[in-house]
Parts: structure tokens; sequence; C-alpha cells
């Protein structure tokens, strides 16, 4: 019994490939490299719009304010057991003189929860703003800071960012752009 010299191929696609190679005829197998690379670039496509798509868009997300950093003045701070409520008031630019309230729920830790958002603005035109929203904060030290999603009585709505030092009993409200 001699041995034959052809190695042994188990896959289809690798007979084909080596039948069309001894024969000679090549047509088929551009077709087929042809097909292949067409496969290959389609992949990386696909991976390329995954990795744009995923871009971090220059690292940050932007608001432009709505007005200056208003300081507030603290009016009352209720506590309880899951947290607490914040009043405070202050001169809000396009919203006049404004009172706010914040209602703070911790979570089991106590430095981070949710946050509830209400606001009055007294403009001087004789009309009053109103807003709402919801949002979290969390806590550094002294620190709290809340970042709530507001909805406006006239159709706007801010990201504020709310910074309130329980030791110093400073706080500030900023309103960021969103509509």
């Amino acid at each position: 019994m001699g041995s034959d010299p052809r190695p042994i191929l188990k896959s289809a696609s690798a007979q084909r490939v080596f039948a069309i190679l001894i024969s000679g005829n090549t047509s088929d197998l551009n077709k087929q490299e042809l097909f292949m690379k067409y496969i290959a670039l389609a992949f990386f496509a696909l991976c390329l719009s995954g990795w744009v798509i995923a871009d971090d868009h220059g690292g940050n997300l932007t608001f432009e304010p709505r007005q200056d950093s208003a300081p507030m003045t603290l009016t009352s701070i209720h506590l309880n057991k899951n947290g607490g409520v914040i009043t405070a008031v202050g001169d809000m630019g396009v919203y006049g003189r404004v009172y706010t309230t914040y209602t703070l729920t911790a979570d089991p830790g106590g430095l981070q929860g949710t946050v509830l958002g209400e606001g009055r603005g007294a403009m001087e035109d004789g009309t009053f703003a109103s807003g709402s929203g919801s949002g979290s904060y969390f806590r550094e030290g002294t620190t709290f800071t809340m970042h709530i999603l507001f909805k406006i009585s006239d159709g706007t709505q801010n990201l504020d960012k709310i910074v309130f030092d329980a030791a110093t009993g400073e706080l500030t409200h900023d309103a960021y752009i969103v509509m």
C-alpha cells in the first residue's frame, strides 16, 4: 500500500479550495477570496461603528447656564429618620424671588439618595412661575450636592445643581438649560 501524497482535509470547504488549487481553475477561488474580503470589511465596519457610537464625545456633557448662580437663604430644615426637608428663598433672575423646598430621602448608607424639588417664583410682572422635579444627591463630608431635572410652568426645563453645606448653612442654586 502506497501512501497518498495529498493531505487529509476533513472540512468540505477546505477540500473544495484544495481541489480548485490542484485543478488550476482559480476563478472560483477569486470569487471566494472576494467574498471573504467583503465579510472581513463588513465585520470591520461593524466594529468601527460601535467604537464611534461609544466615543466619549469630548469627555463631558455640557449645559448652558440659564442665569447666574443664585445664593439662597436657608429658611428651615426638618429632619426625619429617612432624610429631611430643606427650604430656602432667594432671587433667581428670570424667576424672580423664589421659594424652594428640597425633600431628601437617604439610601441605607446615608451618603446619597433621591431628592424631590418644588419651587415658586414671584416675578416682577406680578405672575408666578412654578416648577417641580426629581433627581439624586450625594454627600461629601457636610456638603450635599443635588441634581434635579425641573419642569417649569412656562414650558422650559432645567437641570439644576444645588449645593448645601450643612456646616456653614450656605446654599447655592444653579439652573442649566435643558429646553
